[in-house]
């Protein structure tokens, strides 16, 4: 398994926020509710120094997504000029958002800056159970009205939800609202992890978690082709892919990143420059104001340590879906102080998956090796392919050249990616990062 870089990063840009919710990771907004010495320092990099960090994002992994949230970067004074800086570094950015600051001239500023996506929190049908789940009064009309915003100016988004007793069955209505009212291109749903302020509010036990993953291929048929449907925290969801083998989400659990990519694919940037190998787990190689992204990704225990899935222990340790989830290792952590441990979210017992249902997951192609069976890409195809985010080139170029193998093409034309284009509406991905 290959670890040369991140194809993902989250960056929280900001402890500041105008919403004070219930589940923060971060413990954003307002005074400071968790005492642990891992959320002491509260200090933000300056605009330069967030300068020399997208320097070092575009030089050790070049196109990556880069996700700018919060608390709320909005409340940011610089942020455009820091979404203008990584634009023009090539970084792949999208904002994190609760959608209360969007205007139709901060849409098109955004835009005009380089963003290429928004996401917006949207956790209840209801405004007074949106309302009190952010704790602020007027959250949800906030919410709904910069995401009409963002239809209207073209700038596609992202609708999060986290599950919870409050919204546990509405979950499908939620879903279709994002899509139709809103008109969202994903419906991302998040299995909370209990850090920040989320220790205290986790109020689903696993068997419930279960049943919302088993509800997940119905919603997702119900969008199929106009909205993508995505569990997030959830890497033992591969079990519910392997049980139904109509679901193409199962191509994306590749060895090892499929499942959690915590440090392996995936990182955290703190705002005050500390790295993590992921934004739930407050656990830190080290300092941006002291090392570079490189020297932290290649040579910090954590980072190190959240890559021997050979060392998982537990019952994640004797999974014979190891090596395809791995578990949240965020969450593990969260439970048992351990980087290693099991997903106590989890409830399938190892060994209990027949041999015959088992696939072998592998890696997808990535984007610039030689090309498999003679195949050949022409000039105008790979620069279009080059329009497509980094973290996900590699699965969309084995998809074609395996449509093309079937079919007996030996060369790839823009004419050819537009006509898959045009029999596959997929929606774009922005990434994953906790709604803010």
């Amino acid at each position: 398994m290959e670890f040369d870089r991140p194809y993902v990063v989250s960056w929280n840009l900001t402890y500041r926020c105008n919403l004070a919710c219930e589940h923060c990771y971060l413990d954003a907004g307002g005074k400071p509710l968790v005492s642990d010495a891992a959320f002491a320092d509260r200090s933000e990099l300056t605009t330069e120094q967030c300068f020399q960090v997208v320097d070092q994002l575009a030089a050790f992994a070049p196109e990556c997504l880069t996700i700018l949230t919060g608390g709320e970067p909005l409340l940011r004074r610089d942020i455009l000029e820091i979404v203008r800086y990584a634009h023009g570094r090539g970084l792949w950015v999208v904002v994190g958002t609760n959608g209360v600051k969007i205007t139709e001239n901060l849409a098109r500023l955004l835009q005009d800056a380089g963003v290429r996506g928004m996401s917006l929190s949207l956790d209840a049908l209801h405004p007074a159970a949106h309302d009190g789940f952010r704790r602020v009064r007027g959250a949800w009309q906030n919410t709904v009205e910069g995401a009409e915003i963002l239809h209207r100016a073209g700038l596609p988004f992202i609708v999060q939800t986290t599950v919870a007793r409050h919204n546990v069955a509405e979950l499908p209505a939620i879903a279709s609202f994002a899509r139709e009212r809103l008109g969202a291109k994903v419906w991302n749903l998040y299995f909370l992890v209990p850090t920040g302020r989320g220790t205290f509010v986790s109020d689903l036990s696993p068997a419930e978690h279960d049943a919302v993953l088993a509800q997940l291929s119905a919603i997702r048929a119900a969008h199929q082709g106009t909205m993508l449907v995505n569990a997030k925290c959830a890497p033992h969801h591969v079990r519910n892919l392997l049980a139904d083998e109509a679901d193409t989400l199962l191509r994306t659990y590749a060895d090892g990143a499929g499942g959690c990519p915590a440090g392996t694919h995936y990182l955290g940037i703190r705002p005050n420059g500390d790295l993590t190998p992921c934004p739930y787990l407050p656990v830190f190689g080290g300092n941006l104001k002291h090392a570079t992204v490189t020297e932290l990704w290649n040579t910090s225990e954590p980072f190190l340590t959240i890559r021997r899935r050979e060392a998982l222990e537990g019952r994640c340790g004797a999974c014979e879906l190891s090596h395809a989830c791995g578990g949240c290792r965020a969450r593990a952590w969260a439970a048992s102080g351990s980087l290693l441990a099991e997903d106590p979210l989890c409830t399938h017992v190892p060994g209990s998956i027949p041999a015959e249902r088992l696939i072998r997951i592998t890696a997808p192609a990535t984007y610039g090796q030689p090309a498999e069976q003679g195949i050949t890409w022409d000039d105008g195809a790979s620069a279009r392919m080059k329009q497509v985010p980094a973290f996900v080139r590699g699965t969309v170029v084995r998809a074609v050249e395996s449509y093309c193998r079937t079919r007996g093409i030996g060369r790839v034309t823009e004419e050819l990616l537009a006509e898959l284009r045009a029999k596959m509406p997929t929606p774009k991905v922005f990434g994953r990062s906790r709604p803010s």
